[in-house]
């Protein structure tokens, strides 16, 4: 609960109308753009990817995290924060990788702070379980020698970013809202997203080659995967009356759902790839 509660929505007059329950979408233009952008890095993976980088980020969701979405800061917990760090940040010997344009702000023994150069928000990844980075911030830590804010964003990052589909304010918001769900689960185990690698219900597994392909046109958006999460927790996700995507609707097809929010929808199809 106490890592939690700074993500929950402050309750004030200029609160949006939109939120969750729990807060979960409420965040500034900056924050939400940067979510976006890592759902598109995320849920690209495989032979059939829309990732137009040779790595995605995906690899970051084998690592168990705790994922708490602030108004102004995204923070993952984990007890690997260097190697989740090292899967979002690029560096001279992997420039390919990560979430172009993000980089090491500070570094601190606990953890990391960063930022991305092009929407300017920040993202915090840390092992502490408040979420927080304490003390002063340690130039050694950056042992890997990532990328720090005093790398320019290059040109190869550049024809990455614009060969990314134009993303309005709703489809940001939709896709985001698969980013900060990526851990969520039912207290009481009916559901649970597991980091999309594994499942913690008891349930068979669903596969074990986790490619995913998320393709965005216009406003809709169309979601492939071949392993966990099973589509009912997906859905249960992003429509549980506590945790979902306040104002989403959502209806069965014969293979998945389709959900609404405003002017954006999301298909989901949970079904194997055909290569």
């Amino acid at each position: 609960m106490a890592l939690a509660a700074p993500g929950i929505a402050r309750r004030d007059r200029n609160s949006l109308a939109r939120q969750s329950g729990l807060g979960l979408d409420v965040c500034t233009a900056p924050q939400r753009r940067l979510r976006a952008l890592l759902a598109l890095g995320m849920f690209n993976h495989g032979p059939t990817s829309r990732w137009p980088r040779p790595v995605s980020l995906a690899d970051v969701t084998r690592y168990t995290v705790v994922i708490s979405p602030r108004y102004n800061d995204l923070v993952i917990t984990t007890r690997s924060p260097y190697n989740v760090t090292c899967w979002l940040v690029g560096r001279d010997t992997f420039p390919q990788i990560g979430l172009p344009g993000l980089r090491v702000e500070s570094c601190y023994d606990e953890g990391w702070r960063l930022r991305h150069l092009s929407t300017g928000a920040t993202m915090t990844v840390t092992n502490d379980r408040q979420g927080r980075l304490q003390g002063p911030p340690d130039k050694e830590s950056n042992h890997a020698r990532l990328w720090t804010t005093d790398t320019p964003v290059s040109d190869e990052e550049f024809a990455v970013l614009n060969e990314l589909p134009h993303l309005s304010p709703d489809t940001e918001t939709l896709l985001a809202a698969l980013t900060v769900r990526l851990c969520s689960h039912a207290p009481d185990g009916n559901w649970d997203i597991g980091m999309w690698f594994c499942d913690l219900t008891d349930r068979p597994d669903r596969g074990h080659a986790h490619h995913r392909r998320l393709s965005v046109e216009g406003d809709r958006c169309t979601l492939h995967w071949d392993s966990d999460p099973h589509p009912e927790d997906l859905r249960a996700a992003l429509t549980d009356p506590i945790v979902g995507l306040a104002d989403a609707s959502t209806y069965p097809t014969h293979d998945g759902c389709l959900l609404h929010y405003g002017r954006a929808c999301l298909t989901t199809h949970p079904v194997a790839f055909m290569f």
